[in-house]
């Protein structure tokens, strides 16, 4: 796919970021032909640590192990030391490979698997504190994993993402804050609302609209940007909201919700 001119470009010091982040690859002890890279961020400190699980869009699918990271912000923005001053936490940003997809069964489950695995490898990460987000398909594979794993996360941020209507009542088990643009015309913040139980794919303003109608001791929460603010305010492609999310004013407090949230 050829990406729009006003697709968002990293910050000149993106690169910096992304080397602080070691690699790693892990497979599935029972099938080596399930494998996932991925890059890690350690923080400085002694103390336990939250984890933040990154998923990247369709345009940094592959295996170079690095796209992931490089191509926007989003997914260095926890590394930063700003945040890391006030929030110190490990950060894991998998690489999924261009001829599969975050929704995949057996990519969800090699993915919560490898999220599994490096919890028990570090001693320091708070298991009540564990966060997953991730933008366009990573966000389509942030609500995938969480509706597998109810209860696992203590929250998620699913950024321009979709879902079936099956089995959608689960996500109330994890506290949720969905991020779309109105004028997304890539994944559509709304597809009609077909409702519960549908085959068809929800948006994120469909998925609120069921979901925040019903009790829950999670948080289900959405921020939709309206038409021409993407373009007018942040100078990108309505798509592109995760660039609202990762700026330093606009997604502070979507950010401080996240890192405010314990499991359940």
């Amino acid at each position: 796919m050829v990406w729009p001119e006003d697709w968002d470009k990293p910050s000149e010091d993106n690169k910096e970021l992304c080397d602080l982040f070691s690699s790693g690859i892990w497979h599935d002890p029972k099938d080596r032909s399930l494998y996932l890279k991925y890059r890690y961020y350690k923080p400085d400190t002694e103390k336990k640590s939250p984890l933040a699980v990154y998923l990247h869009g369709a345009d940094a699918f592959g295996d170079d192990n690095l796209s992931q990271l490089l191509i926007h912000d989003i997914g260095t923005m926890f590394a930063r030391s700003e945040w890391q001053s006030l929030h110190p936490c490990y950060i894991l940003a998998p690489q999924c490979d261009q001829k599969k997809h975050w929704s995949r069964n057996e990519i969800v489950k090699t993915l919560q698997n490898l999220v599994t695995s490096f919890i028990s490898d570090h001693d320091n990460i708070d298991p009540n504190r564990i966060y997953i987000y991730g933008y366009s398909a990573g966000g389509i594979g942030t609500l995938s994993v969480i509706k597998e794993n109810p209860g696992f996360y203590a929250a998620a941020v699913p950024i321009c993402g979709a879902t079936g209507g099956d089995n959608i009542s689960v996500l109330l088990k994890t506290s949720v804050w969905l991020v779309h643009a109105s004028d997304d015309r890539i994944v559509k913040a709304s597809y009609g609302n077909p409702g519960e139980g549908s085959k068809f794919y929800l948006g994120s303003r469909d998925i609120y609209e069921l979901l925040s109608k019903k009790p829950s001791l999670c948080e289900i929460l959405y921020t939709e940007y309206p038409e021409g603010w993407m373009k007018d305010i942040m100078g990108v492609n309505p798509h592109c909201s995760w660039v609202a999310v990762s700026d330093i004013r606009q997604g502070s407090r979507i950010r401080e919700w996240m890192f405010r949230q314990r499991k359940k």
